[in-house]
C-alpha cells in the first residue's frame, strides 16, 4: 500500500478507501495543513463562509501527539461526531444557500462509529473490545441516508460539490474494476476504462486530477501492458490542464532517470547532501512523511539494511513531504526512530521542491541508485531492498 496525492479533497485511488472513524489509516487529505481561517471582516459580512471555513479547519485538525492507537480511534470518533454536528447545523441553517451542500460533502467523508468504550485485549494480534451507542449510530445512519437522497436530487449544488460527487462516483466504479483485476484476476476492457478516464477529464477540465493518469497506467500494468511512457504521451493533449502537466512531467521524469540524478540540498540538521559526491556508492532516495503509515512501515527494513551495508558503501537520503506545521513533529520522529540519514525538508508537503521535480504523486517513493547515480529501481521496498543493495554492492 502507498498513499497518493490528494485531488479535490480525496485520494486518487481512493474514492476507494476513505478512512472511516476509528480507522487507523491516515490519508493524504487528512494530513494536509488546515486552510487559513477567513478574515474576521469577511466572516462578519458572510457568516456562512466563516462557518464553512471553521468546518474545514475542524475536519483537518491533527490528532494530539503521543496518543495510543485506541486513544486515536476514540479521538477520531469524537472528531467525526463534531464535524457531523457542525455540518448539519450549516445545512439546516441555510436552506436556500447552495453552499450548504459543501458542508454536506465534508460531512460525508467522516463517519462516526459512536464508541461507548474501546478496551484493549492482551495479545499481539488481539482486537480491542468495542461497545457502541447503537441508538446514536442508527440515528446517524438514517440522517445520512436522507441527506444522500437529497444530495442526489439537488439542483443547486455548487461546482465544487458536483465535482467531488462525480469524482467519488467515477472512482468508485474504477476501484471496483481495479480490485476485480488485481484480486480476482478478472480482466478489464482497457478501451472502456480509458473512456471513463477521458470522459471524467473532459467533464472537469479545470480539476487538479492529473495524477489520476497513474491509475490508468496501473490498469494497463495489471493487464500485462508495460508501456507507461507511450501511454502517458497519449494524454499530452488532454482537455484537463493538470493531466497534460502530469503526463509531461512524468515522461520528463523517465528521461531524467536515464542520466545520473543530481540532487543537492542542505538537510534539516544542517548536513550538506550532494548526490554527485556520493558517486561510487549505492544510494536510496526515500520520499516519505511522518503522516504516511506505509512509509513508516518501511523503516525497520531500511534501518536494518542501512546498519548492515552502510560501511560497505550504502547510503540513504530522505526527502520529507511533511508540512511546515509538522516540522517539530518530524524532528522528534527522526530522533525517536534513530534515523541516521539526512533529511530534506522545505515544509511544502506535496509541493516539496523535489517531489514536484520528479512527479511524485504517491509515497513511499523509493529510488535506488547504482554507483553511477542512475536509478535502477523505483520499487525497492520491503525485502527487495536488501536483495538489490547486495546485488549492486557485489555481496
Amino acid at each position: 500500500m502507498f498513499i497518493m496525492k490528494t485531488t479535490i479533497a480525496l485520494s486518487l485511488f481512493a474514492a476507494l478507501a476513505l478512512a472511516g472513524c476509528g480507522d487507523q489509516k491516515q490519508t493524504a487529505a487528512s494530513a494536509a495543513p488546515p486552510e487559513q481561517a477567513a478574515p474576521a471582516a469577511i466572516a462578519a459580512a458572510d457568516p456562512l463562509a466563516g462557518a464553512l471555513d471553521e468546518l474545514k479547519t475542524l475536519s483537518q485538525t491533527p490528532p494530539p501527539e503521543g496518543i495510543s492507537p485506541i486513544e486515536h480511534n476514540l479521538w477520531f470518533d469524537r472528531q467525526c461526531q463534531a464535524i457531523g454536528e457542525k455540518a448539519l447545523a450549516i445545512y439546516t441553517g441555510n436552506p436556500s444557500d447552495p453552499r450548504r451542500w459543501d458542508a454536506v460533502m465534508i460531512m460525508r467523508r467522516y463517519q462516526p462509529r459512536f464508541y461507548k468504550s474501546l478496551v484493549p485485549v492482551a495479545g499481539p494480534d488481539a482486537e480491542p473490545v468495542a461497545e457502541f451507542d447503537t441508538a446514536a449510530a442508527e440515528a446517524w445512519r438514517q440522517r445520512a441516508e436522507q441527506l444522500e437522497t437529497a444530495l442526489r436530487s439537488a439542483t443547486d449544488l455548487t461546482a465544487a460539490a458536483r465535482e467531488e460527487l462525480d469524482t467519488r462516483d467515477t472512482f468508485a466504479k474504477l476501484n471496483e474494476a481495479y480490485a476485480g483485476l488485481m484480486r480476482d484476476k478478472k480482466p478489464v476492457d482497457l478501451d472502456e476504462i480509458r473512456g471513463i478516464f477521458e470522459a471524467f477529464f473532459a467533464r472537469w477540465p479545470d480539476s487538479q486530477s492529473g495524477g489520476a493518469v497513474s491509475y490508468y497506467v496501473s490498469f494497463r500494468k495489471g493487464m500485462g501492458k508495460d508501456d507507461e511512457i507511450e501511454t502517458l504521451k497519449t494524454f499530452f493533449d488532454s482537455p484537463n490542464a493538470a493531466v497534460r502537466d502530469y503526463a509531461r512531467t512524468r515522461v520528463g521524469f523517465f528521461e531524467k532517470i536515464q542520466k545520473p540524478l543530481d540532487i543537492a540540498y542542505t538537510a534539516i540538521d544542517g548536513r550538506e547532501v550532494d548526490l554527485k559526491k556520493l558517486r561510487g556508492k549505492v544510494v536510496l532516495i526515500d520520499f516519505w512523511a511522518t503522516w504516511c503509515g506505509p512509509c513508516i512501515a518501511e523503516l525497520p527494513e531500511m534501518k536494518k539494511v542501512h546498519a548492515a551495508y552502510h560501511d560497505k558503501g550504502f547510503e540513504i537520503v530522505g526527502i520529507s513531504l511533511d508540512s511546515e506545521r509538522d516540522k517539530q513533529k518530524l524532528l522528534k520522529f527522526i530522533e525517536k526512530e534513530s534515523m541516521p540519514w539526512p533529511q530534506y525538508f522545505d515544509g511544502k508537503g506535496w509541493q516539496n521542491k523535489f517531489a514536484v521535480e520528479y512527479a511524485i504523486t504517491g509515497i513511499p517513493a523509493m529510488f535506488l541508485l547504482d554507483q553511477e547515480g542512475k536509478v535502477v529501481s523505483t520499487n525497492a521496498r520491503g525485502g527487495k531492498l536488501e536483495t538489490e543493495v547486495r546485488r549492486l554492492l557485489g555481496e
